[in-house]
């Protein structure tokens, strides 16, 4: 009888901390009530150095947080490649965030699927946290203030995906 109030408890704070957790439609200011991008520090995925947000003030920032067990995360990552090698002679950061995944299973996947914007390595998901990620893929455009213009909750995929994805960095980029 305990166990089966412990389980009910649990799916019952489980359902209402979802309820509660309000999902961006990728319209500006969609998602939380946070505006301003909280500033990180993580280490890349091949742990070569430690980057920082605030490295790329006043520079338009495209943050996705992914995982390799992450399959729709995966099959957007070529788009965000495409659209990295379009904007990055803009001064458009990309900057992947691999969050609660295997180093060596992320650094492989980079390297095979020819990733060569920047990812961040984030095991235990603190930046994601701060940043009230509940599902992957999200990505955060933000603009050369510093403030979020757009939440996308959800993967970037076909046509339909691209389109979305052009007119978002358009609304950071310009």
């Amino acid at each position: 009888m305990k166990r089966k109030f412990l389980f009910a408890a649990s799916a019952i704070f489980l359902i209402l901390t979802l309820l509660s957790c309000e999902q961006g439609n990728g319209e500006p200011g969609s998602g939380s009530d946070q505006n301003s991008a909280v500033d990180f520090s993580l280490e890349t995925v091949d742990g070569g150095k430690k980057i920082s947000l605030s490295d790329f003030k006043g520079k338009p920032v495209v943050l996705n947080f992914w995982a390799t067990w992450c399959g729709p995360c995966k099959e957007e990552l070529p788009l965000f490649e495409k659209m990295w090698n379009k904007f990055k002679d803009k001064d458009v950061v990309f900057l992947g965030v691999d969050i609660m995944d295997d180093r060596t299973n992320a650094l492989e996947f980079i390297k095979n699927s020819g990733i060569t914007y920047t990812n961040l390595y984030d095991q235990p998901g603190e930046v994601s946290s701060k940043y009230k990620v509940v599902a992957l893929p999200v990505t955060f455009f933000i603009d050369k203030e510093g403030q979020i213009a757009i939440k996308n909750y959800g993967p970037f995929i076909g046509k339909d995906g691209e389109k979305k994805f052009k007119l978002y960095m358009q609304e950071i980029a310009e």
